[in-house]
């Protein structure tokens, strides 16, 4: 029985696992079209390459507000924070500086003296929307670049409208009693990333982002936990380290991002 290896962008080999398994991975979204496999001891060739796995490549049909999930990078199998930001990390590596300054400027828009926070709450979810752009065209293989981040003004109403929400609900419930607003905050995390690469208005998309993360909520907040000392390394190295730490957090929220929409609709085909 032939046997396959999986190679991942980090360098990590996974396997040996028999066809009907390796299915199962593409099934999953642990294994893509562009993803290093090795068949027995042939050289490592790109999956949509072998014959025997072209059926499983064939383009689903899709409707308006679910676009194809487009991503380079063989997904984790299990949700294990630390997985996905040591991941995120390998990604962030080579594109840092671009990256880096994404969030820099973010950081500095907010900073401006007597109108900085206005500008935030006006420009903050449009921005975050070209950044999502730019971060998932990362895990498609695009190499992104500072000006990304200006991609998303086609969708400035709606994200201005879900950030002024997010804005005072989370803020209402962490007022409250902390953990409404937690849950709210939790909900919503994929807000962004959705009105990024949909044309949804702002509130189905953050129906569908309570949707997404249904099941997997205990998950994110442990994400989100974990995400606390890569910050705070950030902050360490200079400062300036803190930028390149919420580029490395975000693609990791991008990473979960993918996984959960490949077990949607892994959920939704059975």
């Amino acid at each position: 029985m032939d046997q396959y290896h999986v190679l991942s962008p980090d360098g990590k080999q996974y396997g040996p696992v028999d066809l009907l398994g390796l299915l199962q991975w593409i099934r999953e979204g642990r294994v893509l079209q562009n993803t290093r496999v090795r068949k027995n001891e042939d050289v490592p060739i790109l999956a949509e390459s072998l014959p025997e796995l072209s059926e499983a490549f064939a383009p689903a049909p899709t409707h308006a507000g679910s676009p194809p999930i487009a991503t380079a990078v063989a997904l984790p199998q299990e949700f294990k924070s630390w997985e996905f930001i040591g991941l995120a990390w390998t990604l962030v590596k080579p594109h840092w500086l671009p990256l880096g300054l994404m969030f820099l400027i973010l950081t500095l828009s907010g900073a401006v003296p007597y109108i900085g926070p206005c500008i935030s709450l006006l420009l903050s979810g449009t921005l975050m929307v070209g950044i999502y752009r730019a971060i998932l065209g990362l895990l498609a293989g695009r190499a992104p670049t500072v000006e990304m981040m200006f991609n998303g003004f086609d969708r400035f109403g709606q994200a201005f409208l879900a950030s002024l929400v997010y804005t005072v609900l989370v803020g209402l419930g962490l007022m409250a009693c902390i953990v409404p607003g937690v849950i709210l905050a939790i909900m919503w995390t994929f807000v962004s990333p959705i009105l990024a690469e949909t044309d949804l208005e702002f509130w189905p998309a953050m129906k569908a982002s309570a949707d997404l993360t249904k099941g997997y909520r205990w998950e994110l907040f442990c994400l989100i936990l974990a995400s606390i000392p890569v910050l705070l390394l950030g902050l360490l190295c200079c400062c300036i380290g803190v930028v390149v730490a919420q580029a490395v957090v975000h693609t990791a929220f991008s990473l979960v991002f993918r996984f959960l929409q490949a077990r949607q609709r892994m959920v939704a085909t059975t």
